[in-house]
């Protein structure tokens, strides 16, 4: 963990950080790990989240393409924390000859991470219509010996199998299953004893699951807003009607490890730059200085390839002010890893932002 240096002072009185109860994290987040919301597909979660948020006294509405509004009402500073529902996906494309289908991917990640993934086929209506699991084209070496090693990695080499029997297009068709059917990535979670979760969309439900933890410690205050969009793995995160009045968002999302990076694995992940740029001084040295102020394990780090929702609103001449703080994980967009340890940080982060709001300028 590198240690900040913060320049200025803002008017923040002494308070608390809420505790944070860790099992009810993990509890949220395993429950929306099973639940699919590829981008634009959304409404499972939607219709999983918004109970929840209302129970903290939230209002809750939804926009024509299915974010979600959550705030206490107030004339209050008009400042949100902002994290997105949707995740990666597939979509069905085509038929192949050998039987299995041929897909493209919802979201950028790489056909890497696509081989022996478990999938959900959907219909139109949304419920599943079969199991599958993505494989390379060539998939058994029994039969095409060393050409296994040899083919490449790419979408176009990635297919389908379907847990079906009639997998001609007459009996797809008459499962609901066809061309532009919605394949949903199975999380396959693992929560082990040393306090580590592996699974695919830990980006970003997370971060979600950091905001419900903090609801639940008592963070919510008059004038808590929150923003869930449900396209941001589209690069269409935060639109016109979700920041009406709007002045500053906090972007809650994944930081990812690797080489050159200096994500805090074990806390919050305090972002300077992403790919559009620097994110706003202001907003972002009021992240840095709450963290100082109340202990929260964190770094700082500038990130080559990302965009997170706010981005979308900025690129689009939006007058906000942007920060963004993350959870530290393992292989984003494949086979990802975090830290209970990294996801309360966020959490006790995410408690006092809010309770913060009234005094911030």
């Amino acid at each position: 963990m590198m240690a900040s240096s913060v320049s200025g002072e803002f008017d923040m009185p002494a308070i608390a950080a809420p505790a944070i109860d860790s099992d009810y994290l993990v509890e949220c987040l395993t429950a929306m790990l099973d639940i699919p919301s590829p981008s634009l597909h959304g409404e499972a979660m939607a219709a999983w989240l918004m109970p929840r948020l209302e129970a903290h006294g939230l209002e809750v509405t939804t926009t024509a393409r299915g974010d979600l509004l959550a705030a206490l009402p107030d004339d209050r500073p008009r400042r949100a924390i902002t994290a997105h529902l949707d995740t990666l996906g597939a979509m069905v494309v085509g038929y192949r000859p050998d039987g299995r289908l041929a897909i493209r991917p919802i979201g950028h990640w790489n056909a890497r991470f696509a081989p022996g993934a478990r999938v959900r086929v959907h219909g139109d209506d949304g419920g599943i219509r079969a199991w599958g699991t993505l494989l390379p084209e060539k998939a058994s070496g029994h039969v095409y010996n060393e050409a296994v090693d040899a083919q490449p990695s790419d979408w176009a080499h990635i297919a389908l199998r379907l847990d079906v029997n009639d997998t001609s297009q007459a009996g797809l068709a008459s499962l609901g299953i066809g061309v532009g059917s919605l394949v949903s990535i199975d999380a396959q979670t693992v929560v082990t004893d040393t306090g580590f979760i592996n699974a695919r969309h830990l980006d970003n439900k997370a971060a979600i699951a950091c905001v419900l933890a903090a609801l639940q410690s008592g963070a919510a205050t008059p004038g808590t807003r929150l923003l869930v969009s449900c396209a941001e793995e589209l690069g269409v995160g935060l639109t016109a009607p979700m920041i009406e009045g709007i002045e500053e968002v906090l972007n809650l999302d994944i930081a990812a490890q690797g080489e050159g990076q200096n994500v805090c694995h074990d806390g919050v992940t305090v972002a300077m730059m992403d790919s559009l740029g620097p994110l706003h001084p202001l907003a972002t040295q009021r992240v840095l200085q709450l963290c100082q102020r109340h202990d929260i394990p964190h770094a700082r780090d500038c990130f080559p390839f990302y965009f997170c929702d706010g981005d979308s609103a900025a690129k689009a001449g939006q007058d906000l002010r942007n920060a963004l703080a993350c959870f530290g994980a393992d292989a984003s967009h494949g086979w990802e890893r975090v830290h209970v340890d990294s996801l309360v940080a966020l959490a006790r982060l995410v408690a006092v932002w809010w309770q913060h709001t009234e005094r911030a300028g």
